[in-house]
């Protein structure tokens, strides 16, 4: 394909294009009813293409200037949005470290107090002996007592009011 083809190469890719939007049969149609008009109506026909042929340079300047403000406006709100998302980003980055390093600082502090906690039991058994008294919320008491060791030898029983 040389360069001498290349302007009827797009002319044919317009043209199929154009073919895919609307329908030949329709294009036809719609260049007959014009012709018509013009023949019939010539003043009239004159005065609506001049018109036209005057009102197309605005018109097309007015909707490319529209959208190149919508255009100009999409990107701007995406900058925008993805600026202050990076910055968010730049806060919420440093705040899970710290509460990820808390959440670790906390879990490694519970289960050494549960090993350690679990150690001193094993190392040094309780042996309490006597009696233990609590007050309840009714006024009475609970007394506990205690003769051997572990769980034998308890015993309880709750004493009248004051």
């Amino acid at each position: 394909m040389g360069i001498r083809d290349l302007p009827s190469g797009v002319i044919t890719r317009a043209q199929s294009l154009l073919n895919m939007v609307i329908k030949p049969e329709t294009r036809q149609q719609f260049y007959t009813n014009i012709t018509t008009f013009a023949h019939e109506q010539p003043i009239l026909a004159a005065f609506l293409s001049i018109q036209f042929l005057l009102s197309l340079t605005p018109l097309l300047l007015f909707f490319s200037f529209v959208a190149g403000t919508l255009a100009l406006s999409l990107i701007t709100a995406l900058l925008f949005s993805l600026f202050w998302t990076g910055i968010a980003l730049l806060l919420l980055i440093p705040t899970l470290f710290v509460t990820v390093s808390l959440g670790i600082a906390l879990w490694v502090w519970a289960v050494s107090s549960f090993l350690i906690a679990r150690w001193v039991y094993n190392v040094f058994p309780v042996s309490v002996r006597g009696n233990t008294e609590v007050g309840l919320p009714s006024g009475k008491k609970a007394v506990v007592t205690k003769g051997g060791e572990g769980l034998a030898g308890v015993k309880s029983e709750v004493k009248g009011g004051n």
